[in-house]
């Protein structure tokens, strides 16, 4: 039976940080793909500067662009500037982009129809210096963490977001033990 996954769909089901599996509707893969790890995700959420703080102090992250409208036209806003002074300028905040060493996070404005978050989860590989770190981070801003396993953590965040924290050896491998159906 083939696989129907579109991509976006594979991206946020797999969303590990290397080695994802692209499937196709014959479920054969491609050979030599050259994708080597998420690119980066976004975050739709319903306050950008508010989820910019939130996240730039979750994961220790630098801003590297801002994005907004003025008078209806889009536009980066410049890096000497704030949300605060940008806003005071009649900007609306429409995505911020976040980077630290090789992991990239936009948050971006969600429509304000949308009532469910836009991420199931994301499952980021980490050291385990960070494993700790980012624990202790989360847990200093209310998330409750579950420690499922020794190499494995998640939490939800402020937003609903669910984080999986990975230290296990990629490509990813079964956390759990096979269920007898016999």
């Amino acid at each position: 039976m083939p696989i129907d996954y579109p991509l976006t769909r594979v991206i946020s089901d797999v969303m590990k940080a290397t080695n994802l599996w692209v499937f196709l509707a014959s479920s054969t893969r491609i050979p030599d793909m050259g994708i080597s790890g998420v690119h980066h995700l976004v975050l739709l959420v319903d306050d950008v500067p508010d989820g910019e703080a939130y996240y730039q102090e979750l994961f220790d992250m630098d801003v590297l662009f801002r994005e907004g409208t003025l008078n209806g036209e889009p536009g980066t806003v410049p890096d000497t500037v704030t949300w605060d002074e940008a806003l005071a300028k009649d900007v609306t905040p429409y995505m911020s982009f976040l980077g630290r060493n090789d992991f990239f996070l936009a948050v971006a404005e969600a429509d304000k129809h949308t009532t469910e978050r836009q991420v199931d989860h994301v499952a980021l590989d980490v050291d385990e210096e960070s494993f700790e770190a980012i624990t202790s981070r989360a847990e200093s801003l209310g998330c409750e963490v579950e420690r499922n396993a020794p190499f494995h953590r998640t939490f939800h965040d402020n937003r609903g977001f669910e984080w999986e924290l990975n230290t296990h050896a990629r490509p990813p491998e079964r956390a759990f033990e096979t269920l007898d159906l016999e």
